[in-house]
This record gives structure tokens, C-alpha cells and sequence, in this order.
């Protein structure tokens, strides 16, 4: 279901605080609506100030703390793994697996038909590409043939080492962490605290029964005997690179282990709190434009930094029109799109040229809270303004009505998202009992 289309965007909201501090965008004449500012700095500014006033919104939470941070996280667990060894070259010395290809022949005897594979990942586990890792997009089985987009790093960036001769690799049918079924990353937005108990999915054809336990209790486990079966035990523990060191292209990650390792398909599931990610957007004007690009000499972000963001172009020529990137290119600054769209979202939308004004964010740049905090999130950004003093307009009280109005609105709004008589999601004693049971086996 789409969000409603009165919601308020990253962008809407750094429109609405920059008008009120005096620095808005209203076009190369001045004479159109306010738009967010595209000088750097007064950007930047800008989105300080809102990412504070949502992150001050979501640290003012009632005694009992707000709900709508509350999530049930699902966990797939992996049914299949195959393991196997990237071919020696061929007669004409050939490499076998190339920046979008692996070859392992020995594939074919398990998947001998065409598009088996697709969907499922596939890992290197040591050699040249170790730690690298590629959604299967394409699969011949004769020759047992592997395709992907491109072969990522352990941390999902683009451009990962992809294999060579020799190296071995495991295929699983979910995405796991680094090969290993018994390991899953969890959702970007958890914190590394869950809010309740673990448990099967419904519908599950054995005991419904796991424990959280301490991580060291699972790694003591599996360093006697690593076990196949349904898993009775999890814990949650901070995801580290499996080569290399943190760097700042990986993120504060964290992964869910299992064990016994799982034999089958199953879901996970338990709650638990999200964290506030920093919303982004970047504005500029464009040097020049096509029916594919928009070129901004002043861009310095990494190649593909914008990829998969939307741009739209909100002055100048083809203003209205925007597209998703597809690519980046930081040698020559041009974001790459497939075809520039109407506002309406039709094709033929009308090409940029030198003069136009664009925006580019990320696809989802919404806060967390939901639509139906919104106003309550635009009076802490003004607040947050407020209090540093950056105002244009002294007698507008925007802290006093975020207060005295807006805060004790959207603590009405939250309580009202569940019964009176649920309660809090993370609540336990008294509530509902689920009645479990254990395998069962005989000899």
C-alpha cells in the first residue's frame, strides 16, 4: 500500500525550516514556492537541525516509552546450502568466474535445470574473492554456469573481489552472513536489544520452542560438534567483518546465530525497538543534462553513492520531471538515470539542461514515526531551529507549542495504536500464554 501523499518527506520538512530560517530556494528569479536550499552550506544547516528535531521527538517519549518503535522482526531461516570450488581453467586458460560469472560444473549433477538457482546467494568462502558475495541472477546448468549483477563486499557495497579458480564458495537459498546458515543479519534499524521472547512463525510442523542464550553459550556449542536440526537456541551479537576492520563503509550491524544450524525452512520471529537513521538529501545545479544524465561538476560522493535515490529536477529546464538513478559516476560527476519521467510518473518526461535545479534522496526518506505524527515531528524540527537561535521570525514560540501542543497530541496518537488492554508490546507476566512443545523422539 502506498503512503499517503499528504505525508511530509525529509524534503518537505527541510523546505518548511528553511523557510522560516530565511534561506529557502525560490528559484533562479525569486519567484517561485520555497523549495529546500541547494547552497551547501546553508543545506547542510538545514538538515542538522531536522535530523535533531527528530531525533529530540523520538528521545521525548512518555514514561512507558512510544510504541510506534515497536517492530517484529522475521527471520527466514536458510533449507539449503551447497558448497563447491570455483573450476580450474579451461584449455585456452580462461578464467572461470569473471566480475558477473562463476563457473563450478559439478552444479549440474544437483541442478540440472536452466534458472534453478535464481534468487538464491551464493558466497566465497576463502581464496581470492573470500568474503564476497552475489544474488544469483542467472543460471545455466549446463557447465553449471552462475550469474550475477556484480559481486559485492561482505558488507552489501558495490564491487566486491569476485572469485577465481579454486576458490570455494556455499550457496543458500536466503541471504545468510558469509555463507553460514546458522548466522542472519538483522534488520539495519535494530539497536542490538530485543523487546520480548523468540519463536516460530505460525503454522510450524514441530515444537514451536527456542531460547535466547548468551552468544558464548552457542559458540561453545558449536565448537564440539556443529549439529543439523531445529534450532532451539539464538542469540543476538554485533556482526563483525569476516576480513579486514571496521571502516567507514560498514555499519554498526548486527546478526541473529542459531543453533543446531538449521535443516529446514523456517521463520524466526521477536520484538524489538528501531533506531533513528539519519534521513539525507543532496541539492545542486546541473551543468548540463540528456535524455539519460544530469552532470554536476561540483558532485565529489563515491561512484553509485546516489544509486537507486530519486532525483528531481524542481527548477529550471524539465522542472517537474524526475527518475530513480541508476548510477554514478564520479569521474564525471553525471547521475545516471534510465529515462527521465513525467511528474505524473509517464515516460517522456522533459530532459534537464544547464540550468536545472535537482534534488536527489534516498527512495524512502521518511522519518520513523509514521504519517500520523507528522505534525508533530515538523513542530520539533522548528523547535530544534528555535533553540539555536536561527529563526528569521523571534515571536513565533515554536518550542512552547512543540510542548505545550504537539508532544502531548502525539502521546494521545500513540496510545491509541493498540487496545487499552494490550498494553505494551514488551510487556511480560500477566498477557497471553502460548502453549508449546517440544520434539519428541524415540528410539
Amino acid at each position: 500500500m502506498a503512503e499517503p501523499n499528504s505525508i511530509l518527506e525529509f524534503s518537505d520538512l527541510v523546505t518548511r525550516v528553511s523557510r522560516e530560517m530565511g534561506i529557502a530556494y525560490y528559484g533562479p528569479s525569486g519567484d517561485q514556492k520555497a523549495l529546500p536550499p541547494i547552497d551547501i552550506h546553508n543545506l547542510e544547516l538545514v538538515k542538522e537541525i531536522v535530523n535533531d528535531g527528530i531525533r529530540m521527538f523520538a528521545a521525548d517519549a512518555p514514561g512507558t516509552g512510544w510504541r510506534w518503535p515497536k517492530r517484529i522482526a522475521s527471520i527466514t531461516l536458510a533449507g539449503t546450502r551447497v558448497t563447491g570450488t570455483v573450476d580450474a581453467a579451461d584449455a585456452d586458460d580462461s578464467n572461470p568466474a569473471t566480475a558477473t560469472t562463476m563457473t563450478d560444473a559439478t552444479l549440474e549433477a544437483t541442478y540440472d535445470t536452466d534458472d534453478d538457482l535464481i534468487g538464491y546467494y551464493c558466497y566465497i568462502l576463502t581464496g581470492t574473492g573470500a568474503g564476497s558475495y552475489a544474488k544469483i541472477t542467472d543460471y545455466t546448468a549446463s557447465g553449471g554456469v552462475i550469474e550475477v549483477a556484480d559481486w559485492l563486499d561482505q558488507y552489501g557495497n558495490a564491487s566486491g573481489t569476485y572469485p577465481v579458480a579454486t576458490d570455494t564458495f556455499a550457496i543458500t537459498d536466503v541471504e545468510v552472513i558469509g555463507g553460514d546458515i546458522a548466522r542472519y543479519p538483522l534488520p539495519e534499524g535494530f539497536c542490538g536489544e530485543v523487546s520480548g521472547e523468540i519463536h516460530y512463525a505460525k503454522d510450524t510442523s514441530h515444537s514451536a520452542h527456542i531460547e535466547w542464550r548468551h552468544e558464548s553459550f552457542i559458540r561453545e556449542r558449536r565448537a564440539v560438534n556443529v549439529t543439523s536440526g531445529h534450532p532451539m537456541f539464538a542469540a543476538i551479537r554485533p556482526w563483525e567483518p569476516q576480513t579486514g576492520t571496521l571502516s567507514s563503509h560498514s555499519k554498526r550491524r548486527w546478526e541473529l546465530i542459531v543453533d543446531p544450524q538449521p535443516s529446514a525452512t523456517d521463520v524466526l520471529q521477536f520484538p524489538y525497538e528501531i533506531i533513528f537513521d539519519k534521513l539525507d538529501m543532496e541539492a545542486g545545479v546541473g551543468d548540463s543534462g540528456s535524455n539519460t544524465t544530469i552532470v554536476d561538476a561540483t558532485r565529489t560522493e563515491g561512484t553509485d553513492y546516489f544509486k537507486d535515490w530519486i532525483v528531481e529536477i524542481i527548477a529550471g529546464t524539465g522542472k517537474g520531471s524526475y527518475a530513480v538513478v541508476t548510477a554514478y559516476v564520479v569521474a564525471t560527476h553525471a547521475i545516471t538515470v534510465a529515462d527521465w519521467l513525467t511528474a505524473a510518473g509517464a515516460a517522456g518526461g522533459t530532459n534537464p539542461g544547464a540550468d536545472s535545479v535537482y534534488i536527489v534522496q534516498p527512495l524512502n526518506n521518511l522519518h520513523p514515526a509514521g504519517a500520523k505524527f507528522d505534525e508533530a515531528i515538523k513542530a520539533a524540527c522548528l523547535a530544534e531551529a528555535e533553540m539555536r537561535d536561527e529563526l528569521k521570525d523571534e515571536s513565533t514560540n515554536c518550542t512552547q507549542k512543540y510542548i505545550q501542543k504537539a508532544l502531548p497530541k502525539a502521546y494521545q496518537a500513540d496510545a491509541r495504536t493498540a487496545p487499552r488492554k494490550l498494553g505494551s508490546m514488551n510487556r511480560r507476566g500477566r498477557g497471553v500464554r502460548e502453549r508449546t512443545f517440544n520434539d519428541v523422539s524415540y528410539n
